[in-house]
């Protein structure tokens, strides 16, 4: 058997390249090719944007192929492609998760960038809540691939949460409140939590203290469920072959949420009272965290969240806005999944900021 993994290692690679060089070779070979390459150079922008199209033309099989192949891999050896690791009973997680913890002292510039935006907040006369979540290989540690990987994140999660707390800053540690559900909290294919996961953060923030309470209710009417293929899926196979080799599909059981006693709010507070800050965690309204937040407060929540940019960029993006600048809310939330803390590209201000940790210490330590 271990001959038959190892040579299965080898030989779907060889022919997945084999027949990508041999579908490209026949877009500009032969007495008429499909491609005429130009003699100004092989990088135009013209040239790039009419070979995408002339792919999704000329090679329709190939997505098919890359499904195939994909699928094969997933069922032969139990693995997936670079951006998703494989757990046990097809679970899926993001290989952000399994990524070795950044140092202290890139921790440390992190969090002096976050404590910047707060300075910046402040004078817009808001305060800032951090809620950071919980990695899922931390919480799913029983499907992981290692449990040494939830181990590390829940270790990165209280470093975080540590330091943050120590300089004075406002934090929601939500992960207690994700640890043995009743539910799940996470999807078993996708790198996003559930309506549920989002509904018990939400509960936790209401909860902690950090935000004043308002008397909104809300009434929430059932919608049509969705069914929906984890992003995860896209580093295994096609959606259509998922489920054949045991990934399904998700469900989501959308609510439809309205305010019934708006109007009546004894602290008058403005639609852009609270503002939510952070990824397609809140972004994607399938999750709900935004309706959570408000049933949870009893406060009216307007999310700016953004999909894609990590937790950073949606908050410069918001200090740079005229919504901020013009009407500042009282109170600013900040969703920080931790995952997003190995990857310090997505940090940029952190990366000057390491400097000036080091500088800071190094000044202390020649004062002490």
């Amino acid at each position: 058997m271990t001959i038959i993994l190892q040579a299965a290692r080898l030989v779907l690679p060889t022919l997945f390249f084999g027949y990508a060089i041999f579908a490209n070779l026949s877009l500009i070979a032969g007495p008429h090719p499909a491609v005429v390459l130009p003699d100004h150079g092989l990088l135009s922008g013209g040239l790039t944007r009419d070979l995408d199209g002339l792919y999704k033309k000329e090679l329709p099989h190939m997505t098919v192929s890359f499904g195939v192949i994909g699928a094969l891999r997933y069922a032969l050896l139990g693995e997936a492609r670079s951006g998703a690791v494989v757990g046990e009973r097809g679970w899926l997680f993001s290989t952000e998760e399994v990524q070795p913890l950044p140092s202290d002292r890139q921790l440390d510039a992190m969090v002096e960038t976050i404590l910047d935006i707060r300075a910046q907040l402040l004078q817009g006369g808001a305060d800032l809540v951090v809620v950071p979540l919980p990695a899922k290989v931390d919480i799913y540690r029983d499907v992981s691939p290692d449990a040494t990987f939830g181990r590390a994140m829940a270790q990165l999660y209280d470093g975080f949460d540590d330091r943050l707390t120590a300089r004075g800053m406002a934090v929601v540690n939500v992960r207690r409140d994700l640890l043995n559900p009743l539910e799940p909290v996470f999807f078993a294919t996708d790198t996003h939590w559930t309506p549920y996961g989002a509904d018990l953060v939400a509960a936790a923030v209401g909860r902690s203290g950090t935000v004043l309470p308002g008397p909104l209710t809300y009434d929430r009417i059932p919608a049509a469920p969705k069914i929906l293929s984890g992003d995860l899926i896209n580093f295994v196979t096609t959606a259509d072959l998922a489920p054949r080799i045991g990934l399904p599909a998700e469900s989501v059981s959308p609510l439809v949420q309205t305010p019934v006693n708006a109007g009546t709010d004894i602290f008058g507070q403005t639609a852009n009272d609270i503002v939510l800050v952070g990824t397609s965690y809140s972004a994607n309204p399938d999750w709900g965290f935004a309706d959570a937040l408000m049933r949870a407060l009893g406060r009216d929540v307007v999310s700016v969240a953004e999909r894609g940019l990590g937790p950073l960029q949606p908050m410069q993006d918001y200090l740079a806005s005229d919504d901020f600048r013009s009407a500042p809310p009282a109170m600013v939330i900040w969703e920080i999944p931790i995952r997003y803390l190995t990857d310090p590209a997505l940090w940029p201000d952190a990366a000057a900021g390491t400097a000036a940790v080091a500088a800071k210490l190094q000044k202390e330590n020649a004062d002490g």
